[in-house]
């Protein structure tokens, strides 16, 4: 499939998707929205097992295309959700991915490009960039693009409240030092960090990784009694695995495993 808002790469076992609108911040439009919903089902057939999210030229994500937004204002109720839900639908499949994903934040990621790069299970952020979450600033709630679930995951509800109800941004030290971003690194290292990351997990066990980004996504949506339930199907489903009889032989042989995914 072709895009005009994206590039998608799925050669080999790292994918790459690059938000390709540098023109404009690569804003996201409904177009890309739409886009990006086709892109993760394309992730999902494919034989890559990591992916790395991006943006072409010096930024990550704008956020939303105001000058698009616009026009929306004189729409009824039910057209601006539905254009609403086009964004939140494509984030949620970039976060249910049954793989690693990696946000490359090349540069600034303000509004809904944070969503974007939160959705993401890890991130690298180049040391120029920031990330605004100023949806207050426009008279937008800071439920927007998934922020409201992903951020208290990460900085707990009270630091996360403040932040939303504040607009504030970050540079990517402070983001680092917030728990918001993986790492840091240099511009000139941003692309051996992130592909040393990607490589590193694409090597993983795939089933494994499956099931540890389930855990770790909706254990706070359950009690402790299910969530013991779910890491006693998740192991045993993995110790019966070929993938687990690899680990240990190459533990024993001292050598790097090869996991198949079987």
């Amino acid at each position: 499939m072709s895009y005009n808002t994206l590039k998608l790469e799925l050669d080999g076992a790292v994918g790459r998707l690059i938000l390709n609108r540098p023109d404009r911040a690569n804003a996201m439009t409904m177009e890309m929205g739409r886009e990006l919903s086709a892109a993760m089902q394309a992730v999902r057939a494919s034989n890559v097992r990591a992916l790395i999210v991006t943006g072409a030229g010096k930024h990550f994500c704008a956020g939303a295309d105001m000058a698009e937004f616009e026009r929306l204002q004189a729409a009824p109720p039910d057209q601006v959700q539905a254009a609403v839900r086009v964004f939140l639908d494509a984030i949620g499949q970039l976060h249910h991915l049954p793989l690693p994903v990696i946000a490359r934040i090349n540069g600034d990621a303000f509004g809904g490009g944070t969503g974007l790069a939160l959705a993401a299970d890890l991130r690298v952020m180049s040391a120029t960039a920031r990330l605004g979450f100023v949806f207050a600033r426009v008279g937008l709630a800071g439920a927007d693009a998934g922020v409201t679930y992903f951020m208290p995951r990460l900085v707990g509800p009270a630091r996360a409240m403040e932040i939303l109800l504040t607009g504030q941004t970050f540079s990517a030290t402070e983001a680092l030092r917030e728990g918001l971003t993986y790492r840091v690194a240099a511009p000139k290292e941003l692309d051996r960090v992130t592909d040393e990351l990607a490589a590193r997990l694409a090597a993983g066990p795939p089933i494994a990784t499956r099931f540890t980004k389930e855990g770790v996504n909706e254990s706070l949506n359950r009690s402790l009694d299910q969530e013991f339930d779910f890491e006693a199907y998740a192991q045993t489903t993995c110790m019966m695995s070929a993938d687990h009889k690899e680990g240990v032989q190459a533990f024993l042989a001292k050598r790097a495993p090869v996991f198949q995914g079987k």
